[in-house]
């Protein structure tokens, strides 16, 4: 009995994806690792926080005192200073984050307080304060030896914070950049800024795979145009197999006398895993691996089909290959549209979110289209059989990671 396709695609995906190598980690400084990813588990060297803290400005006393008032202010202590002893029937002025005084049972916040330079009344009933209040215990963020972060993660602003806090090396143990090389097949391919003909296109597909890439600091690119040549292909796929972790192809996956990239991929020793998908756009699409454990993508040629392709199949591939574990790349989202048709197979729709919030089906001509390409703010996944109206898989293009 065959798959639904929903669970056909997904083994696909399955099958090339458990192949594919994972790159090397390296070892290099936090502020080099920003925007990459994570190859070892971050142990803290310490207790968080590693004494007794005031979790805010106030004055530092025994419970027992608070019914003396005024109480003289013996001294004053802040963040980053050795802590000191508390005497009884005394108060020690204490900042937010500062060391709290040895014997101080509570810290009272300045706004309860009746301030003066050398004494302070508590200006509140003493039982609304018990033993601890205002101050943040040792360890109790984390204990020394404890685990508070795991490998396989993105190093963003509050991982960065977490490692900063709780690694006591300024080396960091991280994955290498995935090298991708993206060929863009076609002889009627045109760089931006020259002069085409009629019968000629702007190469689109490039940038637009260079700039989704080149947003992913665990990412190096390079990127090449080739006419429409199985030698030329080849040897071009050959190239790229050296030097890189992943290839990007696009165009020439098809059934037509130019579609030579299955052909090319197989000479190189790769295999096909999956070529052709019970989708739109993007039916097309091919994945193979190199025999190295590289990722190799043809990407279909029209550039909605690019762009879709890319984002639902090749990114979260690359995210395997960098070591990136425990993501989830789609959000579901609420589409209203008035349209009511369905397919027998799994349908990418371009969307963009109104004012409110709400997420419209864009109006396009088709995968060539890319005035709607450009309005749109990603695309949602309609099962096979299923109207546009309902809450569907959201995926957006810069690429959600959590």
């Amino acid at each position: 009995m065959p798959l639904p396709v929903v669970d056909l695609i997904s083994h696909k995906f399955q099958l090339l994806q458990g192949r594919l190598a994972v790159v090397e980690s390296e070892q290099v400084s936090l502020m080099e690792a920003m925007g990459r990813v994570l190859a070892q588990p971050i142990v803290a060297f310490r207790d968080s926080p590693a004494l007794d803290v005031s979790a805010m400005d106030g004055y530092a006393v025994y419970l027992g005192d608070l019914g003396t008032t005024p109480l003289p202010v013996i001294a004053t202590t802040t963040a980053g200073a050795m802590p000191m002893t508390l005497n009884p029937k005394s108060a020690v002025r204490i900042f937010t984050g500062a060391a709290v005084p040895h014997g101080a049972e509570a810290v009272i916040p300045r706004e309860h307080c009746i301030e003066s330079e050398h004494q302070v009344v508590i200006d509140s009933a003493p039982n609304r304060y018990t033993m601890g209040t205002n101050i943040r215990r040792r360890a109790e963020n984390a204990s020394r030896g404890e685990l508070v972060l795991g490998p396989d993660c993105l190093i963003d602003g509050p991982r960065a914070s977490t490692i900063a806090t709780f690694h006591e090396s300024r080396q960091l143990q991280i994955r290498r950049k995935v090298r991708v090389s993206i060929i863009n097949t076609g002889d009627e391919l045109i760089e931006a800024g020259e002069t085409l003909q009629p019968w000629q296109i702007r190469d689109s597909n490039g940038p637009l795979l260079h700039t989704m890439l080149a947003a992913n600091p665990w990412i190096t690119v390079r990127r090449i145009q080739v006419n429409d040549s199985a030698e030329q292909i080849e040897m071009r796929v050959r190239e790229a197999l050296d030097q890189s972790d992943a290839i990007l192809l696009t165009g020439g996956v098809s059934m037509g006398d130019t579609d030579h990239v299955p052909g090319a991929i197989q000479a190189t020793g790769s295999e096909i895993v999956f070529h052709k998908l019970p989708i739109r756009p993007g039916k097309p699409v091919l994945g193979a691996v190199g025999p190295r454990g590289q990722l190799i993508m043809g990407l279909p040629g029209n550039p909605v089909s690019v762009a879709v392709t890319f984002r639902r199949f090749a990114y979260p591939l690359l995210c395997s290959i960098s070591g990136q574990s425990g993501m989830t790349f789609s959000i579901p989202v609420h589409v209203q549209t008035q349209d009511e048709k369905t397919l027998d197979l799994i349908w990418f729709r371009l969307i963009t979110f109104n004012r409110l919030g709400i997420a419209e089906i864009l109006a396009n001509q088709g995968s060539g289209d890319l005035a709607a390409l450009g309005r749109s703010h990603g695309f949602v996944e309609i099962p096979s059989g299923t109207s546009s109206n309902g809450a569907f898989q959201f995926y957006d293009w810069k690429g959600l990671t959590l």
